[in-house]
């Protein structure tokens, strides 16, 4: 069951772009706002699970949630061509400035993959208003951030495999491959085979340098990584993205389920049913970073 406090909410972005959220009051008084950014291939639905996701569980630690859709995503259209500088310039500034708007109190983002690492390069850029980060299963595949050849060259061909099918298709279809619910355009996967064939992270015209703007970041930032995740987030090469920011860091590495068995892989320590140890620590993590 969702909480007792739901609503549905329309955000426009400063491009005219309109995006889907979804927000949950706890039944006291919020102790904070905590927005939720989900992972590529993936919509705010990974969060929500009819009532049994992470959003309800950070509903019923006192916090208020709001899940959204990025553009291209769920139920968040878009006119044009969708593009990975548009979440970061417009979509989770747009969110945060909505939830400021509307709530007192501090602001958080637990962003899952795309979503952690879109929020730290929109507030290394200046553009999001948020007191807080938690990165879960976040990097982004740049050789000055994996350490291992053998993993590198395995993620040059992962990226070589993405490339050929979006010039076939015109698009990443994730959900034909079994990846997730959503497929992603070929802007956003065009970025990410840019970033691992020329080593950079920057915006589409080059002239942003998101590496550079994690040194920006000094808000305090907790990265959570998970053992099983043996190539979308290795825990190394997690902490070597965290390294680059400029505040209070924590990492986490997650090394086994809720009963003791094996660790919940790269989507399962937000989706997984055996992942409410993992929960439980962002929520403790939250709780000390706003003081409450």
């Amino acid at each position: 069951m969702r909480p007792p406090f739901t609503e549905e909410i329309e955000i426009r972005t400063s491009d005219g772009v309109s995006l889907r959220a979804t927000a949950q009051e706890p039944i006291l008084r919020a102790r904070g706002t905590v927005l939720l950014a989900h992972a590529e291939f993936a919509s705010r639905q990974s969060f929500l699970r009819d009532g049994r996701g992470l959003a309800s569980f950070l509903t019923g630690q006192g916090f208020r949630t709001l899940a959204f859709d990025f553009r291209g995503h769920g139920e968040s259209a878009s006119r044009s061509e969708v593009t990975y500088d548009a979440f970061i310039q417009h979509d989770l500034a747009a969110v945060a400035e909505c939830a400021r708007a509307r709530w007192k109190g501090p602001l958080a983002v637990v962003g899952h993959a795309l979503g952690g690492h879109v929020a730290l390069a929109a507030r290394g850029i200046g553009v999001l208003d948020a007191d807080a980060i938690v990165a879960v299963a976040t990097n982004v595949w740049l050789p000055r951030f994996e350490p291992s050849l053998l993993r590198w060259q395995a993620k040059r061909a992962a990226m070589a495999y993405v490339a050929s099918m979006i010039e076939a298709r015109g698009h990443f279809p994730a959900r034909a491959l079994g990846l997730g619910t959503d497929d992603e355009s070929a802007s956003v996967m065009a970025a990410a085979v840019r970033a691992s064939r020329e080593g950079t992270w920057t915006s589409d015209d080059g002239a942003i340098d998101y590496v550079r703007a994690l040194s920006n970041v000094r808000i305090p930032v907790l990265a959570i990584a998970s053992k099983a995740d043996k190539l979308r987030c290795v825990p190394e090469c997690a902490e070597r993205m965290l390294e680059r920011t400029a505040g209070i860091r924590d990492m986490q590495v997650i090394a086994d389920d809720d009963r003791g068995g094996p660790a919940p892989g790269h989507m399962s320590l937000v989706t997984g049913r055996r992942s409410s140890h993992v929960w439980e620590a962002i929520a403790a993590w939250l709780l000390r970073g706003f003081r409450v």
